[in-house]
């Protein structure tokens, strides 16, 4: 897999695509091509993990954690959407690709995204405490979250029936961040570098919409 690429040469060119792309994206979202880098939007989060995932230690357990949070996450959002548990009334639009269930798939490729950003960041933290690593590692998806929902109706990724958006949401998406850290932390070997640039493009990216969308 891109063997002709060093460890540290793979992870920079990540490093500098995922900037090019979430830099040139945003300007995009501004502009009046935005319908075109709005619909882009889950083929670029599936390079985001792509790329994330190339540059981490692809062992069993991290293979057997990315499918339990890709399914878990998916079984998770189709009951929230289709039957208004845990997070509240809610519906996805249509800039976040093909859906099954009324859920976008890409959504589940979300939830393992975000956990493997924050558990490694919380791991580099916190190397020796699963307890701290778990409860960071969610306490910064509640943060992360609260940034993307002030622009994700603008963006037609999903919009809730009630405003503002229902304290059960932030609830429940750090009692399942808890619970998808636990299957995450199971692994031993973790990427930083990486991580922690997406982790800043994500910040950078929806706190600098939320200003000027």
């Amino acid at each position: 897999m891109l063997k002709f690429l060093d460890k540290n040469e793979l992870r920079n060119l990540s490093i500098f695509i995922l900037w090019l792309i979430n830099i040139s994206g945003f300007f995009g979202i501004l502009s009046d091509q935005k319908d075109f880098f709005l619909s882009s939007s889950p083929y670029i989060l599936s390079l985001t993990l792509f790329l994330l995932v190339i540059n981490n230690s692809i062992e069993k357990r991290f293979l057997a954690s990315f499918f339990l949070i890709f399914i878990f996450g998916l079984i998770v959002e189709i009951i929230g959407v289709n039957y208004s548990f845990f997070f509240g009334e809610y519906q996805y639009g249509d800039n976040l690709g093909i859906k099954i269930f009324n859920v976008p798939i890409v959504i589940g490729f979300n939830w393992v995204l975000l956990i493997i950003l924050t558990g490694n960041f919380a791991h580099k933290i916190f190397p020796k405490s699963i307890v701290l690593k778990v409860l960071i590692g969610s306490v910064i998806m509640i943060l992360l979250d609260l940034l993307i929902e002030i622009s994700a109706p603008k963006l037609d990724y999903w919009e809730f029936t009630t405003h503002p958006v229902p304290f059960s949401n932030y609830l429940w998406w750090f009692v399942f961040s808890i619970l998808f850290h636990l299957i995450y932390q199971s692994n031993n070997k973790k990427e930083f570098i990486l991580s922690i640039n997406i982790l800043i493009i994500h910040f950078l990216f929806f706190g600098m919409l939320a200003v000027f969308l």
